[in-house]
């Protein structure tokens, strides 16, 4: 790859090889006929041995002979002690700057043996500086045809200089019939020109083009090191790839969401969408309906999988603004350079290519509605502080927009994360934290309401059970013991998931500890360590002489091992540390049937 640095050039690289050269004995007479003869402008003198002597120019020796020397003298007697001389690996900036000072024209090149090897002239300089330059000019411009984004170029009159393959691509449009012309004759308001008149950088600024692809400009001003203005130039990055994701991502969690509304959010005894039976949790549900009915700013916060989302529709749903729009926004799932735009929106005419009518945002489609703000603890600073803007202001601005539009828009935030610590921290605004908090409903983690498991899980599985064609007539005692034994890190969401599993891989129509073996889940219930018996219980029941126990306890031992391998006769006696044909005695001798009745171990679904 050659060297983009137009200083680093050396002297080797300009220099001519095509000079005089004579011996230091030779007449003058003879170097004067040597000069005319071939139209030297100056010979190098050098001695018996080929090394530099000096350099005498033709100005050098019509003066002297002028002054009457006569030419019959050796060349070295014109010759001068304070002779400038070069190296080969000198740099030629270096050099030039020598010639300017000393007001010379010529440096005569010598290696350390005072081998003469070449001559630098002024010419050379030039020529050296201008060749460079030409390869940088090809080098830079193979870049720019061949970089991903495109390049747009415009000189301080607004007129195209450059405008590189990738943007013929992308607005359509060839180089050879824009370079040259007025920009504002395509695109009248393009970002370039207002970077030209007011000399301001954009960045990051997205732009949806009339074909629906999504670009990303940034462009600077173009200026002189003492300040002149000589254009601008703006570069595009085609961001519909991102954009495509970002859409999908917001269509499967509104898929979702709407899922767990429909699933796992109906209250078994009436129409509530947030079930619960937990008092705590009760007292949330109370409080969220009585301020649905204002307009004041809530905060939801809980652990992830706790029910956020739902507890927000729930607000929506009981509010006067129920036949209003409800807009969701995830702030963790939008690119930061995106942000702005997706939130307000942009004007039209703003950007090269974007739509006539422009585009709304999240606020403005909310309007008259509420809008739900999702992890708004992941809300990057600057756009922090606009939201905080349109809270106190209750109006915002279109992105490249001048007219102010009304936000009459109820704000319901959630999030997962310690907002006080946030603020803390300085990583969230205690403004407005303090304006989003106006209401602060707590959602208590499942862990902390055991209660709702039983009555969340037979809705899961009927529900569960419709969606997947699946008749589940009911669930084992211990299996439901498990749920509620267990710490529920995920939540409300973890349960369903769970179940979810259960209900695909199950091959029964009772949900029992083989169901959830068959789906993959139980170890995730025991917890590390634990089996489906536990150590100090196998062994006493291995170790205690079953026929020396009394008939309700060998009974209670026996039932309790069947349960566990769901009346496995096989797995239960090695259980018990007993041969099966003692099992098959001792069962039928306490009157203990070979499969579980439907009162004793099955909670029926209905």
């Amino acid at each position: 790859m050659p060297d983009l640095r137009i200083t680093d050039l050396r002297v080797g690289e300009a220099m001519t090889q095509d000079y005089g050269l004579v011996d230091h004995n030779t007449p003058v007479e003879t170097v004067v006929e040597l000069i005319l003869k071939n139209h030297w402008g100056e010979v190098i003198v050098v001695d018996d041995e080929k090394k530099f002597v000096c350099l005498v120019t033709r100005e050098t020796l019509v003066r002297t002979i002028t002054n009457g020397l006569p030419q019959d003298v050796p060349i070295k007697s014109l010759c001068s002690r304070d002779i400038i001389t070069t190296t080969e690996d000198e740099d030629l900036a270096r050099a030039r700057d020598i010639m300017r000072m000393r007001k010379i024209g010529r440096l005569p090149v010598i290696r350390d043996g005072g081998e003469v090897v070449g001559l630098l002239t002024a010419r050379d300089v030039c020529n050296g500086f201008s060749s460079k330059l030409e390869m940088l000019g090809e080098h830079m411009y193979s870049v720019l045809e061949n970089i991903a984004e495109a390049i747009q170029v415009i000189d301080c009159d607004g007129r195209v200089s450059f405008w590189n393959t990738g943007a013929e691509k992308m607005f359509g449009i060839a180089a050879q019939e824009i370079v040259g012309c007025k920009l504002a004759d395509y695109f009248p308001d393009d970002l370039l020109l207002k970077v030209i008149s007011n000399m301001q950088c954009y960045q990051n600024v997205l732009t949806e083009l009339d074909d629906g692809v999504y670009i990303v400009r940034n462009a600077v001003p173009v200026v002189f090191s003492d300040g002149a203005i000589l254009g601008a130039v703006c570069t595009n990055l085609d961001v519909s790839h991102i954009r495509k994701l970002i859409d999908n991502l917001e269509r499967a969690q509104t898929k979702v969401r709407k899922l767990e509304r429909i699933i796992g959010t109906q209250d078994l005894l009436g129409d509530e969408q947030f079930y619960t039976v937990n008092q705590d949790t009760r007292h949330v549900l109370q409080q969220a309906k009585r301020v649905a009915g204002t307009d004041a700013t809530v905060l939801i916060q809980g652990e992830s999988g706790t029910g956020k989302e739902i507890m927000a529709q729930v607000i929506y749903n009981h509010s006067k603004r129920a036949k209003q729009p409800y807009i969701e926004i995830n702030c963790s799932a939008i690119p930061e350079n995106l942000f702005e735009s997706e939130m307000f929106g942009y004007e039209s005419g703003s950007f090269t290519g974007a739509h006539r009518a422009g585009k709304a945002g999240k606020f403005e489609l909310a309007n008259g509605g509420t809008l739900f703000l999702d992890e708004i603890g992941e809300l990057p600073m600057d756009m922090q502080a606009k939201l905080l803007r349109v809270l106190q202001e209750r109006r915002f601005y279109r992105v490249g927009g001048t007219t102010p539009i009304t936000a009459d828009v109820r704000i319901i935030a959630a999030t997962n994360r310690n907002m006080a610590e946030l603020v803390e921290q300085k990583l969230f605004r205690s403004d407005l934290y303090y304006r989003l908090s106006v209401v602060v409903l707590e959602i208590p983690p499942l862990r902390e309401r055991k209660d709702d498991i039983p009555g969340l899980t037979r809705l899961f599985l009927r529900k569960l059970g419709m969606e997947y064609g699946r008749q589940i007539k009911g669930i084992d005692r211990e299996v439901m013991r498990m749920l509620e034994d267990y710490h529920w890190p995920g939540n409300v969401r973890q349960l369903q998931n769970l179940l979810e599993s259960v209900v695909i891989l199950m091959e029964d129509d009772y949900v029992t500890p083989l169901s959830l073996e068959e789906a993959g889940v139980i170890d995730v219930l025991r917890g590390p360590g634990k089996t489906a018996v536990s150590h100090s219980q196998r062994e006493v029941i291995t170790t205690t002489q079953l026929d020396n126990l009394m008939d309700h306890h060998e009974r209670e031992a026996i039932t309790k091992a069947l349960q566990q391998t769901n009346y496995n006769k096989a797995k239960a006696a090695h259980i018990l540390g007993i041969p099966r044909s003692t099992l098959y005695y001792k069962m039928k001798a306490l009157n203990i049937e070979g499969k579980p009745s439907q009162s004793d171990m099955k909670i029926p679904m209905a």
